[in-house]
């Protein structure tokens, strides 16, 4: 989902104080209350603000979760950064970023969130939409670098590919568990997600 890169992409835009406050302010309402159960009247009253003021912000109490759900994305950045070396070739980042992406989704609310969220929209990859879109910018240099090395297939359109492992990662994130321990679950996403992508694997 987020491979390490150069120069990290924002996954959020910056906030003003209030908005801030607002995030912050919903988060709270959301471990304590639940995300279903939460109102913007919750949220107004923890946040010390009215609800004309939340809607001059957000949209609604979704928006809000779908920015929490990008903040969170730094938690798979971190994973990331942990495990892999700038000597890691095309096909284990890959690996790493679906394994690493499923891991803390499965324990995060909001990652969790984000990962179906892509996959829902995976179908309209030639459209805009703001999971795929952010996906799809975290995914650019990793494969921009791999279209140059050789190692990516060149009939691969890089929105497909980004489609193709959307859709695996919220797979995953149903079945990890059935799936046994990290090297089984590896060796799997390796051999039936990733090589499919190389050079010299394709049609």
């Amino acid at each position: 989902m987020n491979p390490p890169s150069s120069a990290e992409e924002a996954a959020a835009p910056a906030l003003s104080q209030t908005a801030a406050r607002i995030v912050e302010s919903a988060r709270a309402c959301f471990e304590r209350y639940g995300i279903q159960k939460t109102t913007i009247e919750d949220i107004a009253k923890a946040a010390g603000v009215s609800r004309p003021t939340v809607y001059k912000h957000f949209p609604g109490k979704m928006e809000i979760v779908d920015h929490i759900s990008m903040l969170e994305l730094d938690k798979v950045q971190q994973a990331l950064r942990e495990r892999l070396t700038r000597r890691a070739g095309f096909a284990d980042m890959v690996t790493e970023v679906v394994l690493v992406s499923v891991s803390v989704a499965r324990e995060n609310l909001y990652v969790r969130r984000f990962v179906e969220s892509m996959e829902a929209t995976a179908h309209s990859y030639a459209e805009t939409s703001p999971y795929q879109t952010v996906a799809r910018e975290r995914w650019r240099h990793m494969l921009e670098a791999a279209r140059a090395s050789g190692e990516l297939a060149a009939d691969l359109d890089f929105n497909e590919v980004v489609a193709w492992l959307s859709l695996n990662q919220v797979i995953l994130l149903a079945t990890a568990e059935q799936m046994g321990d990290e090297d089984r679950l590896r060796h799997f996403v390796r051999r039936f997600v990733v090589e499919p992508l190389l050079a010299g694997h394709g049609a």
